[in-house]
Formats: structure tokens, sequence, C-alpha cells
């Protein structure tokens, strides 16, 4: 009977973090853009995270070899697979990503980056961390190392998730 209770009772304090921990995640979202990422669409004059640079930045950093299938995009991306045509035809007509077929597979198609994908990548990458760097440089070292402890303890958590 004891032992049930604090089962009972640790269920509810779980049940309560994990609804703490989403409303602290869905208003995480747009503080961490206004104001870590603001600089950064100031600087480039555009939005450095739209559909196609975030695409882009996946192809370069997201995979092992710089190559996704189309369906694998739309996952990653969360968008359809009809949008990620469209974004994929975007991108192959800028010239900074091509279609290359499967060496064992015919039907397959992959998308990879061009040279001028990768250095369109290289450039604005160099950008936002420029922006972030700026926008954090008015924290206190008490601040920053509290802020680079939680970020990677958030990044390990986030990536044993992703491992099942």
């Amino acid at each position: 009977m004891n032992g049930s209770k604090i089962i009972t009772t640790f269920a509810g304090r779980k049940e309560d973090s994990l609804d703490g921990i989403t409303e602290n995640i869905l208003l995480f979202f747009p503080l961490f853009y206004r104001n870590i990422l603001r600089l950064a669409r100031a600087h480039t004059r555009a939005n450095p995270f739209n559909m196609q640079t975030r695409m882009l930045l996946m192809l370069a950093h997201g995979t092992h070899d710089g190559m996704l299938q189309p369906s694998e995009i739309g996952v990653r991306m969360g968008i359809s697979k009809p949008n990620v045509t469209s974004l994929v035809d975007k991108l192959t007509g800028q010239g900074y990503v091509e279609r290359r077929p499967d060496d064992r597979d015919r039907r397959v198609i992959h998308i990879a980056l061009t040279a001028r994908g990768r250095k369109f990548v290289a450039v604005r990458l160099q950008l936002i961390r420029k922006s972030i760097k700026g926008n954090l440089s008015g924290l206190s070292n008490d601040e920053i190392d509290n802020l680079y402890q939680a970020l990677d303890t958030f990044k390990r958590i986030i990536s044993k998730m992703e491992q099942g």
C-alpha cells in the first residue's frame, strides 16, 4: 500500500513536471527566436531560417554524406512531399542542390548540396554565428556558463530521445 502511494505521488509530480516542461518549450522558441536570432535576420536582410536555408543547413550538417531522400527531408522538416518537391525545384534552379540517382536503386533519388550550396551554407553560418555571439555578448560570465550548461543538457536529452 505504501509503495503504491509513492508511485501515485511520483506519477502526479511527473505529470505536473511534463505540463511545466510543455509550457516552457512553447514559450522557449518564440523567446529564442526574438532574443538570440533577431540580429541574424537583420545582418542577412532575409530570414536566415526560411525553408530554403533550413533545408540547406540540414543537408550540410544533418547527414553523414550531404544527401537525403525527399521523403526524409519532409519528415525532418515537417513538410509535405509536394512542398519538398517545390523547395527542391527552387534550390535546384538556384544551383544550390542537385538530384542524384541512387547507385543501387534507380527509383530512388537523393538530394545533395552542390559546391555553390556548400558555399552558401558556409557564408550563412558565419553570419548567423557572428550575430548569435553578438546577441549573447551582453550576458555575464555566470549567465554564459549557465546557458552553456543548460543547452548542453538540453542537447544531450534531445539526442537521447531521438535515439529511441
